[in-house]
């Protein structure tokens, strides 16, 4: 990968500082009249000085880059990828699943209520539902599918090979585990979600574009017939 910008003014500085300290160095060796040895230990230890200092600098510059890109594609609030990272990740997976010809499953979901828990319970309230879904769809599917708050109340996810190939296992597995969320004493609202799912066909390939036009049509008409409230009065 080609050295970025900071990378190379940081080593043009250290180039500066070494070759500025060797020369004062043989000045003052001069002048102080030290043999040879130990002008070459001192002129050693400078040049392992620059080393470690370039080292140092180089290494603070690449995590600084790895916690901006990491920031870029996640969501700040759940911890899931954002739009941004779930449609790089996505795009990058169906490359990979026409070459190796593998199925994948993509459900769009919508968290229901969520403006009545806001407008009823406050914002803070709205920001744990929020949260809780996005630990119920960690717990749903694996760590390898690709899970994302698309912004709002929507979320995507993209199953990567599922073993079964049956949207319909998924979402019971997702429900029982919203039921168990549910179940819990004292909570001040009920979750539930309303899920739409296409199928990537490798052998038969569609854009991500497509297959979330899909899912989020399958799951506004699951929405549109639901009578649900979060929180009773």
């Amino acid at each position: 990968m080609e050295k970025n910008t900071f990378v190379k003014n940081v080593e043009q500085f250290g180039l500066v500082i070494i070759s500025t300290s060797v020369a004062l160095i043989y000045w003052r060796i001069e002048s102080l009249k030290l043999g040879t040895t130990s002008t070459l230990w001192i002129t050693v230890f400078f040049f392992i000085g620059y080393g470690v200092f370039t080292q140092y600098f180089i290494n603070s510059q690449k995590r600084m880059m790895a916690e901006i890109i990491s920031l870029s594609i996640s969501d700040h609030l759940t911890g899931l990828h954002n739009r941004r990272g779930f449609l790089t990740l996505a795009n990058q997976q169906l490359q990979l699943s026409e070459r190796t010809k593998m199925g994948m499953l993509l459900f769009f979901a919508d968290l229901d209520g969520l403006k009545l828990i806001n407008d009823t319970l406050g914002h803070e309230e709205g920001d744990k539902a929020l949260i809780e879904m996005a630990s119920v769809l960690k717990e749903t599917f694996r760590s390898s599918d690709i899970i994302a708050r698309m912004g709002g109340d929507e979320f995507a996810i993209l199953a990567i090979g599922p073993q079964d190939g049956n949207p319909e296992i998924l979402i019971s597995r997702l429900q029982n585990q919203i039921d168990r969320y549910n179940n819990q004493k004292n909570r001040k609202y009920k979750l539930s979600i309303s899920v739409g799912c296409s199928s990537y066909d490798p052998e038969n390939p569609s854009s991500i574009d497509k297959l979330m036009a899909n899912a989020d049509k399958l799951m506004y008409e699951q929405k549109k017939n639901k009578k649900f409230k979060p929180v009773q009065k």
